[in-house]
């Protein structure tokens, strides 16, 4: 099994054979999450607490509610969650419930679809960023 792409499952070592055999809109790969301390999984037992959490919180126009989401992360001290669709499908977003943008004259809670690897390295690696610039001000970080 290739550990490139984890979708391949067992194909006998020949992932030709597994590629030919898949819906043709899974074969674009959503961005890989490349987990640091500012974000952590979601664990499964309280995904559905956590979409109880956004059927809650989500305007009743959101753009979003369009979508039957999943939570897969959510940043640390934050209300950012990196969510999926349910179906299968390779849309990727970033909810979050700190801020806010207008759209067509009303307001709704921030998301962006992320696309590309770099746009998710480069998330990733901003709230990390800011995750160590946090724990040095608290002075939990040795900064020798």
């Amino acid at each position: 099994m290739s550990r490139d792409m984890p979708w391949i499952g067992d194909c006998g070592g020949r992932p030709d054979s597994c590629l030919l055999s898949r819906p043709r809109h899974t074969l674009t790969m959503q961005p890989r999450i490349k987990f640091n301390d500012a974000w952590g999984m979601i664990p499964l037992e309280f995904a559905d607490e956590v979409i109880e959490f956004f059927d809650h919180k989500l305007q009743p126009s959101h753009p979003l509610r369009a979508f039957k989401l999943f939570p897969i992360a959510k940043c640390w001290r934050k209300h950012r969650y990196l969510v999926e669709e349910m179906e299968s499908s390779d849309l990727l977003w970033v909810l979050d419930f700190g801020r806010r943008r207008r759209i067509k004259g009303k307001t709704f809670y921030h998301f962006m679809r992320i696309e590309t690897q770099a746009e998710m390295d480069a998330l990733l690696k901003a709230d990390c960023e800011e995750w160590v610039q946090s724990m040095k001000d608290a002075g939990a970080w040795n900064q020798s």
